[in-house]
């Protein structure tokens, strides 16, 4: 069986959304013969959310290796805590290029130095945010004579934090040098979407087309294996369910606007439609602007966030489920990961995103989506009132579109990785140099440190 070392920041128990990727990868990669090396920061020194419910996805025998890491988080917490926000910003520009990661490099440099005496690696795989450990490209290239291939989860320097909050002009040109630098020393590049890929090839023109796959996210069919009742609560009221975050863009203003309207037009009961948020949100954020607006304090209900298995129950019995994306610059490019369990859910989906993008694009095959254009209160209040009044007519359970739907399965998607990393390795230069070389595997234990 063919090994890869997959460099990846966030893995269990580490929670959020951008764990799913790595540990559905690291787990299906075995089945197309291709075996799994993770190597990770060590999870009790990151400033990041838990949630252990994960490492049950975590087979046996999948060996894992946790370096350390100074994790500046903890820092910038201090100096935000000191009311020193000029501080964190400076070394975000002048120290912490091109990102606040950058410390890991060192120790998992060290890491990597030590695994490939032990595993006979035949591929690196990188996956970002954050984008420092993109930059071992060269040196593992150089050091270790493997192909290298990266995955772009997320936007780098053309994200929408990046558009909105823009950093000073020296850090963009730099940044840009730096993305440019990882994308060409690359073997090959895995984006999430086909609007990453035209957008890279538009911003470095001398990169081709052939150099970019793309690999959407997903939803892992076991994880939907489990008996979900009919909910207990609420059974008279629409309930609409969000998972996951708002910040930044997705503030969810113009919803509550179009909440707000509906009501005062007599077009809904604000008693009998509920929204439900789950997650790391914080009242001040959502309900601004509409602060002491009854209606929207008497619909909109906030809950804390719940682990993954915990909160898939709670999809499964909603009447509809709520995608969001903030409008905007790129918006076209949102795909957000939550988007493809809704779709395994098959529920309703309310969509206000990019009526033009890549999520819609996605959308409109599966037989679920009510599609609102997320900077158009009358739009998103023709989407509320046709799912209000298919609720009270019964008529609200759609009809999914299966085949388009099990596209998305984790297992399939893993299959297109294995696919990429064979090619990766056909066409390399490093192959058939170290074909006859190989060391030998001398590892005693799958986990150097257990979660």
């Amino acid at each position: 069986m063919k090994k890869v070392l997959y460099i990846v920041y966030y893995y269990p128990p580490v929670g959020g959304s951008g764990v799913q990727r790595g540990v559905k990868f690291s787990r299906y990669l075995p089945a197309s013969d291709w075996e799994s090396i993770v190597l990770t920061p060590h999870p009790a020194l990151l400033k990041h959310p838990r949630d252990t419910s994960l490492l049950a996805d975590l087979p046996p025998e999948q060996w894992i290796y946790r370096s350390f890491i100074l994790d500046a988080r903890w820092l910038f917490k201090l100096l935000w805590g000191l009311r020193l926000p000029g501080v964190v910003n400076w070394l975000r520009y002048h120290v912490f290029i091109p990102d606040a990661e950058i410390l890991w490099l060192p120790f998992a440099r060290h890491k990597i130095r030590k695994i490939m005496r032990r595993h006979a690696i035949d591929l690196v795989f990188c996956s970002g945010p954050p984008f420092s450990p993109m930059l071992l490209g060269k040196w593992i290239r150089r050091k270790s004579k493997v192909p290298f291939v990266i995955d772009f989860r997320d936007d780098w320097s053309q994200g929408q934090s990046r558009l909105d909050n823009p950093p000073p002009r020296f850090f963009t040109r730099l940044e840009a040098r730096l993305e440019h630098g990882a994308l060409r020393e690359a073997d090959h590049v895995v984006v999430v979407n086909e609007a990453y890929k035209r957008d890279f090839l538009q911003l470095y023109p001398d990169l081709q087309a052939g150099h970019f796959s793309v690999i959407t996210n997903g939803y892992d069919e076991s994880d939907f294996a489990l008996q979900v009742e009919p909910r207990q609560t609420e059974r008279d009221i629409l309930q609409i369910v969000h998972a996951g975050v708002l910040f930044g863009r997705r503030h969810p203003g113009k919803t509550w606007q179009a909440l707000t309207d509906l009501t005062k037009a007599g077009e809904i009961d604000p008693e009998r439609v509920r929204v439900h948020l789950y997650g790391h949100n914080f009242a001040s954020f959502v309900f601004r602007g509409f602060e002491s607006d009854p209606t929207i304090r008497r619909i909109v209900q906030l809950h804390p966030y719940l682990p993954h298995g915990e909160m898939l129950p709670v999809m499964l019995q909603a009447d509809v489920l709520w995608l969001f994306s903030g409008p905007g610059a790129k918006s076209d490019a949102e795909l957000p990961g939550k988007l493809f369990e809704y779709l395994r859910c098959a529920k309703p989906i309310l969509a206000l995103i990019h009526p033009t993008g890549v999520c819609a694009a996605e959308l409109m095959p599966s037989g679920l989506a009510y599609i609102a254009d997320n900077e158009s209160v009358d739009s998103i209040a023709e989407q509320i009132k046709a799912i209000y009044q298919n609720w009270l007519a019964g008529k609200l359970q759609p009809e999914p579109n299966w085949e388009h739907i099990r596209g998305f399965e984790r297992r399939s998607l893993t299959r297109k990785l294995a696919q990429v990393f064979d090619q990766t390795l056909l066409s390399s230069p490093f192959t058939a140099a170290r074909s006859a070389n190989q060391p030998e595997d001398k590892s005693q234990s799958r986990q150097e440190s257990r979660p």
